[in-house]
């Protein structure tokens, strides 16, 4: 029985890619130690302990836990809706109030008992579409009960199955929606008692949002990761882009979810970028926004003719 979608196979961008729609597919455990081990500036030659933390309530598992730290491990607890639920920041008559995706802690070990000292924010955007997932859902069900022994086969042959009643991606809510939540967690993470945040995307989705970002070229960095900045900066940087996609060519079921880039940036940067050079890349001579007035008046032709004959 099929209980929702995971990921939708799409062109929006020109080629064809897998656009994730489940945020839990996302949450991969080597993700999660990636982004630990970068926020909390943990060496891959030290052991990291990565647990949620009802994990932690279980007096086997807690002993465990803190026979690791005094080992020289570092321990990291993780907070999620359904693991321990969503830690959020309340909101104030001047702001509103935002959860976090999942919140990960750094734990100490004092005198035997645990401290937190610091935290961290991984946020992850996938994608919805315009349309409905039910029908392709209720279509999916349905060749499963009927066609056991050769779903397979019969989905290929039937290949609109999969897509009634779900249309194209819905890019430009996605990143309205995403920009003003990651300026706002991207500042938090810039806080002093937290470690920084991560964004952890799709590759499908990142690609989308080139347009509203102007395009930017990112800068290649010696460690492997890049840099996108208003200006170069060698600064440590408060906030990170996870790039990622599924890689179908594993072996593994489900595919393994695969860290394409990493990309430091800044609240500041992004912003930078989605509200001064992508409009003024629209307000370029020549540019679409010249050619607004145009347009504008062409529509009104079909409805008042005699303005074509200006």
């Amino acid at each position: 029985m099929s209980r929702g979608v995971c990921t939708i196979s799409s062109t929006s961008n020109g080629l064809r890619q897998d656009w994730l729609v489940c945020p839990f597919r996302a949450l991969d455990t080597n993700l999660l130690e990636d982004a630990a081990r970068r926020l909390f500036h943990v060496p891959e030659s030290t052991e990291l302990v990565l647990v949620p933390v009802p994990n932690l309530a279980e007096p086997d598992t807690l002993e465990s836990f803190k026979a690791a730290l005094s080992g020289g491990a570092v321990g990291v607890a993780y907070f999620q809706s359904k693991l321990g639920g969503e830690i959020s920041v309340g909101a104030t008559p001047r702001s509103p109030e935002l959860n976090f995706d999942a919140t990960m802690v750094l734990m100490n070990l004092e005198a035997g008992r645990l401290i937190a000292s610091s935290y961290a924010i991984f946020e992850i955007q996938t994608m919805d579409f315009h349309g409905t997932y039910k029908k392709a859902v209720e279509n999916l069900s349905a060749a499963n009960h009927l066609h056991k022994n050769d779903f397979a086969s019969t989905l290929m042959a039937h290949p609109e199955w999969l897509s009634e009643g779900v249309e194209g991606p819905n890019i430009s809510n996605a990143f309205k929606r995403t920009f003003y939540q990651m300026m706002f967690k991207f500042q938090i993470g810039a806080h002093g008692q937290s470690a920084g945040c991560v964004l952890a995307i799709p590759e499908a989705v990142w690609d989308s949002w080139q347009r509203f970002l102007g395009k930017p070229d990112l800068t290649p960095m010696a460690d492997g990761t890049f840099r996108l900045l208003g200006s170069p900066s060698n600064e440590p940087v408060p906030a990170w882009i996870y790039v990622f996609d599924l890689d179908p060519e594993s072996g593994s079921t489900p595919d393994p979810v695969r860290l394409k880039k990493v990309i430091g940036t800044t609240a500041a940067a992004l912003s930078h970028f989605a509200l001064d050079v992508a409009p003024e890349a629209a307000l370029a001579a020549g540019g679409n926004v010249d050619r607004l007035m145009d347009t504008i008046r062409g529509r009104l032709g079909r409805f008042v003719p005699e303005l074509n004959e200006a």
